[in-house]
């Protein structure tokens, strides 16, 4: 049972980009911009945005937090939005997830601009996604798992991925890249029939439920690879574990995802790498402004 070490690759990728923002140092040009939004007091939130908030910070990418009050309702988020979006020396920005219930996430989600959508939730992105459109942002924590496996020379082709969630953080988005990689995709929900039946015809698992230890060796199809993007408390020890349940499945599978250290780092990196790609594009827009 080989590791998917997400926290080595993200790693890597970071190295990379803390070299690209150094070199755009050196030639004295604009440095990239991330700009994040939280509303309200939740820990959860606040404690994951300053982890992304540090690890921009130490790959050399600006920005700045947003910390709206528990108060504030969708048109205030909405014309912060506005301001975010009208400002071209940002390159892109997000909104923490889960926002506050009294707050129209959706309104406030495709309020964003597409081009600055770097968590590419946005309709418009994720539309984009479903039409293999190159255009497209992905969202970060698919993008994550499509490098995990491709760095493993994971095979994606002819292969049967079940995906356990459906949200469209994660779920329903991957289903459309793991479709454009020619796997055949079988998408399950809280409702679907016989479960473990079809977990256990997988070839590639992905268990996105948030139900901590959920997944027991009779999911399992021997030899499979799982992929565990589930971050909940150990409903005895409070420990941090994922939807599977390490201990039982056991040699099992022949690649599992750790938690932590496996999608989770691999999330964060790839946020950065869709800001990048997002800078690349604004910097374009603006020298063609400037030439025009």
């Amino acid at each position: 049972m080989e590791i998917l070490d997400g926290k080595k690759i993200a790693e890597e990728i970071l190295n990379s980009i803390s070299g690209e923002v150094e070199r755009l140092r050196i030639e004295n040009k604009r440095i990239p911009r991330l700009d994040m939004i939280i509303v309200g007091d939740d820990y959860g939130s606040i404690k994951y945005v300053g982890m992304k908030e540090k690890t921009a910070r130490e790959v050399g990418i600006e920005g700045q937090i947003h910390h709206l009050p528990f108060s504030a309702n969708t048109l205030d988020i909405v014309n912060l939005i506005d301001s975010l979006n009208r400002f071209s020396g940002i390159d892109g920005f997000m909104v923490q997830l889960p926002l506050p219930e009294h707050i129209d996430a959706q309104l406030v989600l495709n309020s964003i601009t597409p081009q600055k959508d770097v968590d590419g939730l946005t309709a418009i992105n994720l539309g984009k996604l479903f039409q293999k459109d190159p255009s497209a942002i992905p969202p970060a924590t698919p993008l994550g798992i499509m490098k995990l496996l491709e760095v493993y020379s994971i095979k994606l082709f002819g292969k049967h991925v079940v995906i356990l969630g459906t949200s469209n953080i994660v779920g329903t988005p991957l289903a459309a890249m793991m479709l454009e990689k020619n796997a055949t995709v079988s998408l399950c929900n809280a409702h679907t029939v016989n479960i473990q039946e079809i977990a256990r015809s997988a070839d590639i698992l992905i268990s996105a439920t948030g139900k901590a230890l959920l997944i027991k060796k009779d999911f399992l199809k021997p030899g499979s690879v799982v992929v565990d993007v589930g971050s909940n408390k150990h409903p005895e020890t409070g420990k941090l574990v994922g939807d599977v349940d390490w201990e039982d499945v056991r040699g099992i599978p022949s690649y599992i995802t750790p938690v932590p250290g496996g999608v989770r780092p691999m999330t964060i990196s790839c946020l950065m790498l869709n800001l990048m790609s997002a800078y690349k594009k604004n910097d374009s827009r603006q020298e063609n402004t400037r030439t025009n």
